[in-house]
């Protein structure tokens, strides 16, 4: 009986019934039996005690939580199970909207490059909207007509890196949370001296990978921030010292252009200034990051 009365209660770990499980334990020593625990200096060890079990037991519980996808907390852990399921976070997503382009000129052909803008307002504001890859048309009498051409709400931007194979630390990230990945582009140019480019795309089957196929990774990371990287030359290939990676993307303001409407050229299209635009689809689409329980629920499901 002596000894079961001598054990310490570790069943708590609230500050109060900690420092109270230390005061039972201590009364049942002889040497403290009859000792005034409320009046003494002895009362502040023991919440010196009491704190450092009360943040050891805290912070233990915190990191059982992080461990397991259904009970994380932390953006960053919920990615990081969500990754070794192989599932990707869905990142912001731009408004998009389909239109046909008229170019009222006698020219032959023409090309709309990548990053054209149009113009348009919901409510009171005004949004831009851009292509995100070439397109090329010819006359069609009087005209030239790019016909159901894709245009994404936010801003074209591209990114640069020079490869570096010494550096283990590289990272190629995208540093803005409101990338839409949908709309990325990456491309590995030979060198600063060599303007040969390769056009990668993103690997979605393992499997399908060689030493030489030209595919990128994506991940997210810290901040909400997205990550490319590249395959070790195994599975996919591998980039050179000196390969510059360049990502074309659009930044966008999410759902705020959603049912956009009307649209308008800003600029001239190839030299041609005279653009007359017709409507396919209205502006749709547009969404915040995946929320963590969508994630917690999707990637279970997508593995």
């Amino acid at each position: 009986m002596a000894a079961t009365r001598k054990r310490l209660s570790v069943t708590e770990f609230d500050f109060d019934e900690v420092k109270d499980n230390l005061k039972v334990f201590m009364r049942n020593q002889t040497e403290f039996k009859d000792y005034d625990f409320e009046g003494s200096g002895l009362s502040a060890l023991l919440d010196v005690l009491a704190y450092n079990t009360h943040y050891l037991g805290f912070n233990a519980n915190m990191l059982a939580n992080e461990m397991f996808l259904d009970s994380s907390q932390l953006r960053s852990s919920v990615v990081s199970h969500a990754k070794t399921l192989g599932y990707t976070t869905r990142s912001a997503t731009a408004a998009k909207a389909t239109v046909d382009v008229f170019l009222n000129t006698s020219n032959t052909s023409a090309t709309m490059p990548a990053g054209t803008v149009f113009t348009s307002s919901v409510g009171d504001t005004s949004y831009q909207f851009v292509t995100v890859e070439d397109v090329t048309s010819t006359n069609s009498g009087s005209y030239i007509l790019f016909s159901d051409v894709s245009i994404s709400e936010g801003s074209y931007v591209s990114s640069r890196y020079t490869a570096d194979t010494q550096n283990v630390e590289q990272r190629f990230l995208i540093n803005n949370t409101r990338v839409d990945t949908t709309t990325l582009s990456v491309t590995a140019q030979n060198s600063a001296s060599d303007s040969t480019t390769t056009a990668y795309t993103l690997a979605t089957d393992i499997a399908a990978l060689t030493s030489t196929s030209n595919v990128y990774f994506l991940q997210e990371v810290e901040d909400g921030k997205y990550e490319i990287y590249f395959g070790d030359g195994v599975l996919g290939s591998a980039l050179e010292d000196g390969n510059i990676v360049i990502m074309n993307y659009v930044v966008t303001n999410k759902g705020a252009a959603n049912s956009a409407a009307v649209f308008a050229s800003s600029a001239a299209i190839d030299t041609v200034s005279s653009i007359n635009i017709r409507t396919v689809s209205n502006a749709a689409g547009g969404s915040e990051p995946e929320s963590m329980e969508s994630i917690k629920y999707n990637a279970p499901l997508d593995y």
